[in-house]
């Protein structure tokens, strides 16, 4: 089934996971095949099948010519310029100055807002690849989300599993490895709202990680 059909996104349900076909300037997410092809409408109506591990869209069939890796960098120790306040308007109360989240901040954030990766899901997902990065995830909370995934759309639920993983976007692993004006423009320039969100999520992750005491089992 098709979920969403643009000139610069194809998705699918594959058996209740997100895969995407991305055009040559979208935004590469980790859950996508990543075309060269300019305008995914040149492929025509976007029928979708998956046969013998390919995917073919109409008539033409996907060619996988390289693995790229979708994990953020290892994040050692929070770089200051990297702990500014906070920048999307994100739904709910406010968000929690120490940077820890906890059960009740999913129920605020989870799903809430338009799109197909609504903004409370890109501040999660922002969060949790953040803490995977800094090899410091929060175990606990993650299996909480899992649970919770349902509630949200599927593209969003396929991408906060990625970030549970560790996987991300191009933009906010540039961000993570080297937080200066130009990467945080760059992850801004993100879809409407997505970018904010995830650096939102990032940085509430590295004040958390900043205050938490060295060890300390999440």
């Amino acid at each position: 089934p098709v979920l969403h059909a643009s000139s610069t996104a194809i998705y699918v349900d594959l058996d209740g996971w997100c895969l995407g076909l991305v055009s040559a300037s979208a935004t590469r997410v980790p859950c996508a095949l990543w075309s060269r092809v300019a305008d995914l409408a040149v492929l025509g109506p976007p029928t979708v099948r998956v046969q013998d591990c390919e995917l073919h869209v109409g008539h033409h069939r996907a060619n996988i010519t390289r693995l790229a890796d979708v994990s953020a960098p290892a994040v050692a120790r929070p770089a200051s310029a990297a702990l500014a306040p906070v920048v999307a308007p994100v739904p709910g109360p406010t968000l929690p100055a120490d940077g820890r989240l906890v059960p009740a901040h999913l129920d605020q954030l989870l799903g809430r807002g338009p799109g197909l990766t609504p903004l409370g899901d890109d501040v999660l997902a922002g969060w949790f690849a953040t803490r995977m990065a800094a090899g410091r995830p929060d175990l606990a909370l993650a299996a909480v989300l899992r649970r919770r995934l349902g509630v949200t759309t599927l593209l969003s639920a396929t991408l906060l599993d990625c970030a549970l993983r560790g996987e991300t976007l191009p933009q906010l692993a540039a961000w993570l490895g080297d937080p200066t004006p130009t990467t945080t423009e760059a992850l801004l320039a993100v879809g409407a709202t997505s970018g904010a969100g995830l650096l939102t999520g990032a940085r509430l992750a590295l004040t958390s990680l900043a205050i938490e005491r060295p060890g300390r089992a999440a």
